[in-house]
């Protein structure tokens, strides 16, 4: 009952259509996402991993002697007040990362894909603001099917005006919602944080349109690579040494394009 009522609720909606053809399709490709090979990356994430404060010096971001800026403990109380722990959403970022990221590196042009309840969007618009410069974050993360909490998507982003002004969320998946943030940015992006689709396939297709779009200097950050072999491999085609952090059970993986 409960894949007839999966099916339904994309067949209600016309707009997702294309996103539940490639879910279909996706199942008679070959598997990548197995126990054995997030085993594999998992071994080998936690072989390279590396500390917080480690890995923005080697983004060249900050210096040994330099503080890493914290998010205000203000704002991270407000927020928790909009979150309700009956509502099943996804897993959050590593925000001290993303909000350290941000402040160092100025970007003014920023993607990020999966949102849910708004930890790393609100972050990454409270790192913005510090920096008062005029910078865009673009959100991309669609309803989430049978859950019933849309509403809750993006709520911990305050509705103050020098943050709602500096953000757009775009409610579609990420095979129609990513092309329409890089059409915002003229395919010109400085900072990538992927959270979404952490199969084989959904970054398979949406790791390389990011990295392309990103320019030189730029940073792309992804979750949950221990999930499958893909952010490793990538990383190797592109001949490039990621920087990967731990962060309580799951790793993230980050390159500064050359």
């Amino acid at each position: 009952m409960k894949k007839i009522n999966f099916f339904l609720w994309f067949l209600l909606r016309p707009i997702f259509w294309i996103h539940l053809f490639f879910l279909i399709l996706n199942r008679f490709k070959k598997r990548h996402d197995t126990e054995i090979n997030s085993s594999v990356a998992k071994d080998w994430a936690n072989r390279n991993k590396t500390s917080l404060k480690s890995a923005l010096i080697k983004l060249n971001l900050y210096q040994e002697e330099m503080e890493i800026p914290q998010i205000p403990t203000s704002i991270i109380n407000r927020a928790k007040q909009n979150i309700d722990n009956k509502v099943h959403m996804g897993g959050g970022a590593d925000i001290n990362l993303l909000f350290a990221i941000v402040i160092g590196a100025k970007p003014k042009r920023i993607i990020e894909t999966g949102v849910a309840y708004g930890w790393s969007s609100l972050v990454i618009l409270s790192a913005l603001s510090n920096n008062n410069i005029k910078g865009k974050l673009v959100s991309i993360d669609m309803p989430y099917p049978l859950r019933n909490n849309e509403k809750y998507v993006g709520i911990l982003v305050p509705k103050k005006e020098d943050y709602r002004k500096n953000w757009v969320l775009i409610k579609l998946p990420d095979r129609s919602g990513i092309k329409r943030a890089l059409n915002i940015f003229n395919n010109e992006i400085d900072l990538c944080h992927y959270d979404s689709d952490k199969s084989w396939h959904g970054r398979g297709y949406a790791y390389p349109l990011l990295w392309n779009a990103l320019r030189s200097g730029g940073i792309f950050i992804s979750d949950d690579i221990q999930d499958n072999l893909f952010f490793k491999e990538f990383s190797e085609s592109l001949n490039i040494k990621p920087i990967i952090i731990k962060s309580e059970n799951k790793f993230i993986g980050v390159m500064r394009k050359p």
